[in-house]
């Protein structure tokens, strides 16, 4: 009887360890499931992160394009309004200084 308890003491302490080493397996793969969790988390931080830097230096290149088209759009309005006042300038002067003289409207 005696060898009989004996073998389930050494069984159930066997199981015992078996127990605990299968904890210990668990938080170890839950530690490291964790782990990359974490891992992941920061990764697609890191990718949403430069995504949105590419994105915001693609918008203002755009914008800066446009800034330039504009620009060069009021630079050319500009040229054409000074050629048209050098064209025109002594004919205006006339114009005016006559309706004041004659006291008219322009």
């Amino acid at each position: 009887m005696t060898d009989l308890l004996q073998k389930i003491i050494e069984v159930d302490k066997a199981a015992r360890e078996r127990v605990k080493q299968a904890e210990k397996e668990r938080a170890d793969a839950y530690a490291g499931a964790e782990s990359k969790k974490t891992n992941l988390i920061r990764e697609e931080k890191q990718k949403a992160l430069k995504k949105a830097e590419e994105l915001s230096e693609e918008h203002k290149k755009a914008g800066e394009k446009q800034l330039s088209a504009l620009q060069q759009q009021d630079k050319t309005v500009e040229e054409r309004m000074r050629k048209r006042y050098e064209e025109n300038k002594d004919e205006w002067v006339r114009q005016i200084t006559q309706a004041v003289l004659s006291d008219q409207e322009v």
